[in-house]
This record gives C-alpha cells, structure tokens and sequence, in this order.
C-alpha cells in the first residue's frame, strides 16, 4: 500500500496550528535497484486512482536520498480506530490490482504502527509542512530495561533546544506495533538542505545549551539507553503523493501541477 503524512480529520503537521496527528501507520517498501522511475510511475497511478475512488486518506510519499533505495509512506490517524477504514479501502479492485502491480516492483515491505510522543518533541507546532522538501528521520532503538535513561536523554535534548531557541522541530513516534519494541522514530522536515549546513552549528549550540555537566549526563544517557541508531535522508515525492488541496493552494508550483485529484479529474 501508499501512504505518507496522511490526512483524516486532522490538517496534518499543518501550518503554524495543528498538533501531529495521534497516531501513524508507516509503510516501508524496498524498491528493486533500476526500478525507482517504474515505481514511481506505479505510485503515481495509484495516487490517481486512490483520488478517483475517494480513498479516505491524503499522501505524502517519502524517497530515500541516503541508505538503500525505499519509499515511506505514512497514514495520519486521529485514533487507532480509523486506521480500519483505508484497510477497507485497499480491498477496492481498482486499487488492489495497482498495489499488485506495484509489488513486482519491490523486494519486500513493511507496515508499521506507531503513536506520537508530544514529550518527546520539540516545536511541532511550528511546521509547514506544504512548504517541506525533504524529511530526516533517525531510527533510535532504546535497550530493554533502559527507558529511564532514554527518557533522561530526551529531556536533556529538548530542554537544550529550547534553551537554545533551536528552529528545527523534531516530531517523535514510538512503534507500537508491526517492529521491535523500544524503537522511536524522530522527524525533522526540512524546506530546504540548507538545514543541513547548519547542522554543526546547530549541534554545538544544543551542547553549548546543556553546560558541561548537562553534556555528560546526556552522552552517559546516551550510550546506556540505545542499541542502535540509524540517520535517513529523504526527499518528498509530489507525484506520489496525494496532497489535500490546501496545499496546492499554498505552492501551486510543488503540489498544484501534480496533483492526482487534478489528473483524476481529468
């Protein structure tokens, strides 16, 4: 299936307002090596057909620039509830025949649940996410019996970024379902790799927030809590995605021209 950053009730990471949404259900896909143009022309053609059809949920599709070759897609949710209806909707004819088309595709796939951590995050409020163009997420995986001291570490960090006034906001989901228990998932979208230039800077004004002694306790924290650490970059797919119409409005020249309700009205 696709899904990304989708939007129910709630205008998902929207602008300067609205909380994440509760909960996301991740999807996860490895594309064949050579098949990335073909994939995406398939989640293209999905996308239309999804707007054809009313699917219940809006996409934001994710391309890794970094790591192996996936595409991440995301499904927004107010509660776990609604997650059952765009499972009914897969079962759809025209819309499970392009996701059997799309596996030949791929190598394998994931589906994940997770719930967001609001203390876990730092300024998610202030993401614009129409205006975004590329998403970092690093996996975090906290040893087991060591959740105290991840939870030490996260307060150190977040306390250091507002300290700091950092503008990265950093949005946090725990897996509760479908991976290994103890894993995190923290988002920092970006509109453009500029933030990444910055990020020494960035980096040094966290450990310049937190005072010596603050430094060691958050590296101690640090080596203690996590198993396993892994830092993606990926771009955001307009032709993949399936964007409500607020964000065509809002930079027509990104979302407008590509948009599958548009080609589905077509």
């Amino acid at each position: 299936m696709k899904a990304a950053f989708l939007i129910l009730t709630l205008p998902l990471f929207a602008q300067q307002s609205a909380q994440p949404p509760a909960v996301l259900q991740i999807v996860q896909e490895d594309i064949k090596e050579g098949k990335g143009a073909a994939h995406e022309r398939s989640e293209a053609m999905f996308m239309v057909a999804a707007a054809k059809a009313n699917f219940p949920t809006h996409v934001l599709a994710l391309t890794s620039i970094t790591g192996t070759s996936q595409a991440w897609f995301l499904e927004a949710y107010d509660n776990f509830a609604s997650i059952a209806e765009s499972r009914a909707a897969m079962n759809k004819p025209e819309l499970a025949g392009l996701d059997a088309a799309d596996a030949e595709l791929r190598t394998g796939s994931r589906s994940l649940i997770a719930a967001y951590r609001p203390d876990l995050s730092y300024a998610a409020d202030k993401i614009d996410l129409p205006k975004a163009r590329y998403f970092t997420i690093e996996t975090l995986r906290v040893r087991a019996g060591e959740g105290l001291a991840f939870l030490e570490m996260a307060k150190l960090l977040k306390g250091a970024a507002e300290k700091s006034n950092s503008n990265q906001p950093v949005v946090t989901y725990e897996v509760v379902s479908g991976g290994p228990g103890g894993t995190f998932f923290l988002m920092e979208p970006m509109a453009s790799l500029k933030s990444m230039d910055e990020d020494r800077e960035h980096q040094q004004a966290l450990f310049t927030a937190m005072g010596a002694e603050g430094a060691k306790q958050y590296i101690k924290a640090s080596s203690e809590s996590l198993s396993y650490g892994e830092t993606m970059l990926f771009s955001i797919n307009p032709k993949m995605s399936y964007p409500p119409k607020e964000w065509a409005a809002a930079d027509p020249g990104f979302w407008g021209s590509k948009s599958p309700a548009k080609a589905a009205a077509k």
